[in-house]
């Protein structure tokens, strides 16, 4: 009974434990997931530009990630006492919006350019202007638009390759009309997302994880998983995601 006592005590003075930490790049954005053992009852303080600190969860172990070709250059996640820092380093200007998953399990940053990547293009050297070039320019567009016009009347049409997706989707069911949970493969880890209304991360696996091959064994899985109940309260939920301000 103590022992009992003594962990419960343990457990309100450290709050939640971190579990894993993903990372999710999307064009101009990149989204950090914190998966928690407990609901997450802390604060997120905004100690500089570019370093927040989560209070209220323990972790033992340093995050370091780092992006290549991507406006975020690395982010590095250290403990801290019983909190976790988190550190961004950036080539561009960027917004931070912080948020909950509806069952408290998972804290979500978001890190999200101002300004859109643009690439470095060879500077032209400066000539003077000359009318005659410029109307050889003009006459050869004209001479491409009716090209291309008269490709279009005879019913001419390419077709562009497809393009390549390192995402795999493996098994999906849908819930309801606007809701459906899917299982994919990125970069040898499977993810099961809710997506519809609102796209949440459920879980994550390792690659050695065997997927299930039609959709009996994936009803299986959700059903041993005791995942459809948290599908479920997710949905009603979708909404009601609370946003946490990180300027407190």
């Amino acid at each position: 009974m103590k022992k009992i006592i003594i962990l419960f005590l343990a457990c309100l003075i450290y709050g939640a434990n971190l579990i894993d930490v993903n990372f999710f790049e999307n064009k101009n954005m990149l989204d950090i997931l914190f998966s928690l053992d407990s609901k997450f009852d802390g604060k997120i303080i905004k100690l500089a530009q570019n370093k927040f600190l989560i209070k209220n969860i323990k972790t033992d172990n340093a995050v370091e990630k780092n992006f290549n070709n991507f406006f975020v250059k690395s982010v590095i996640i250290t403990p801290v006492k019983n909190s976790v820092e988190v550190e961004i380093a950036s080539k561009k200007k960027y917004n931070v919006n912080v948020a909950l998953t509806p069952d408290g399990y998972g804290i979500r940053f978001r890190i999200q350019s101002l300004k859109p990547l643009q690439t470095n293009l060879p500077t032209m050297p400066k000539e003077n202007f000359s009318f005659t070039r410029y109307i050889i320019v003009v006459t050869i567009l004209i001479i491409l638009a009716i090209i291309l016009l008269y490709l279009k009347k005879r019913g001419f049409s390419s077709k562009l390759p497809a393009l390549k997706n390192d995402m795999k989707v493996l098994s999906q069911k849908f819930i309801d009309a606007k809701n459906k949970v899917v299982l994919f493969e990125y970069q040898n880890k499977k993810y099961l997302m809710l997506i519809g209304n609102t796209n949440i991360l459920l879980d994550v696996f390792e690659k050695n994880f065997k997927a299930p091959k039609n959709e009996a064994e994936f009803d299986e899985m959700l059903k041993l998983n005791n995942k459809i109940n948290d599908i479920e309260k997710y949905i009603k939920t979708a909404d009601n995601i609370k946003e946490l301000d990180e300027t407190i």
